[in-house]
């Protein structure tokens, strides 16, 4: 029987921490951090400042912000031309790609700021 309770108030928590992760996607406006971009819904818009710290492949890089880390895919934005090295800061404009298990965002434009 106890095992049944608290199988009941595991779930209970579970479903409550699914309801307030949707109260905070839904809160409208753009993204400005990596941290926003984690918990905000799919297609929003997303303005981040910081630096591409590795390149992952010829279309995704990690970007990096003072609040964390995402996988930015750059489709056919040039990426070949990037340099991941953390030191030129950009500005990145795009939406966020969301998921079950995964956080990115599709980039729509880049611009180096030094």
């Amino acid at each position: 029987m106890k095992k049944m309770s608290l199988i009941f108030m595991v779930l209970v928590a579970l479903v409550a921490a699914a309801a307030t992760a949707e109260c905070r996607e839904s809160v409208s406006g753009d993204v400005t951090t990596v941290a926003e971009a984690r918990i905000s819904s799919a297609d929003t818009k997303a303005v981040l400042h910081g630096f591409f710290v590795k390149k992952i492949n010829d279309n995704k890089y990690v970007f990096q912000d003072k609040t964390g880390e995402i996988i930015v895919d750059l489709n056919a934005n040039g990426a070949g031309s990037l340099l991941a090295d953390g030191k030129a800061e950009v500005a990145l404009e795009g939406r966020v790609e969301q998921d079950l298990t995964f956080a990115g965002i599709e980039a729509q434009k880049i611009s180096v700021l030094n």
